[in-house]
């Protein structure tokens, strides 16, 4: 029978170790999946505090790297998006 054993700080040095892959292996994948400009919107409601009122982030792939951005709008989760990203560089 396994014993119970506290965390030590290397355990949770691993675990955080082992998100940091998983987000950075999962981010990877969706670029692979979305073309350039393309997103879907996710409800973050009361899974994720960004300390104000966002409710929902649209998250795309821009220069093969995944970015996410606060949408003001009330679009569905899961809707398909695309972004148009020459208009968005040129105001910046």
């Amino acid at each position: 029978m396994e014993q119970n054993k506290t965390k030590t700080e290397k355990d949770v040095v691993d675990n955080n170790k082992d998100l940091l892959n998983v987000s950075l292996i999962f981010a990877r994948a969706l670029s692979l999946i979305f073309k350039e400009g393309q997103g879907i919107v996710v409800d973050i409601t009361g899974d994720i505090d960004l300390g104000d009122d966002a409710k929902k982030v649209v998250v795309y792939s821009q220069n093969n790297q995944i970015h996410i951005y606060k949408s003001e709008e009330d679009i569905p989760e899961g809707t398909a998006v695309e972004l148009n990203l020459d208009e968005q560089e040129k105001s910046e």
